[in-house]
């Protein structure tokens, strides 16, 4: 899956600082992020398929 997301320059800098403090790139911190948003609010007890996701 291919997204953009913009943040602003004060969240940008805490990323950055965020990154350097825990030896992680800043993909790898954004993507646990929304895996644990997206976990904690789901609204499904499974997950409806066990492959990818595939869209038109």
């Amino acid at each position: 899956m291919a997204w953009t997301l913009r943040l602003s320059d004060d969240e940008e800098a805490a990323l950055s600082a965020q990154s350097e403090a825990e030896g992680r790139s800043k993909q790898e911190i954004t993507r646990d992020a929304l895996r644990n948003y997206i976990n904690r609010h789901r609204t499904w007890d499974e997950y409806l398929s066990e492959g990818p996701v595939v869209y038109g």
